[in-house]
């Protein structure tokens, strides 16, 4: 049996651990919603993890973007007039609350100028 565990811990890859650790962390969170269930248009509180993190020139006021990953699905954090905001780094977990809007052909979540709360 013990051998058998051996085998499998060894054939799964770091990045499927990592996204499994991330899930557990995120589902002990109370009172969140997973992003993979997030409707919307609809009010939600996600926690999760910044995954990139970028600065986009937008008719000469910046934005920044952080792509959030919880295990389940990524959305992107928007905020305007911001390059950036001090403790928000790819890496770092945080809170976010707001409402989803879908963007882009695939639909991905994107919520503007989200409430944060760093972990």
């Amino acid at each position: 049996m013990a051998l058998r565990k051996v085998f499998k811990k060894l054939a799964t890859s770091v990045v499927d651990e990592d996204l499994a650790r991330l899930r557990e962390f995120c589902a002990g969170t109370p009172h969140t919603t997973p992003i993979g269930e997030v409707l919307a248009r609809s009010e939600a509180t996600i926690v999760g993890e910044i995954s990139t993190l970028r600065i986009v020139p937008r008719a000469g006021s910046p934005t920044l973007q952080a792509t959030i990953t919880d295990g389940t699905g990524y959305l992107t954090a928007v905020w305007t007039g911001r390059r950036r905001i001090a403790g928000v780094a790819p890496g770092k977990r945080l809170v976010i609350a707001g409402r989803g809007a879908p963007t882009g052909p695939n639909g991905r979540l994107e919520i503007l100028n989200p409430r944060y709360e760093l972990l």
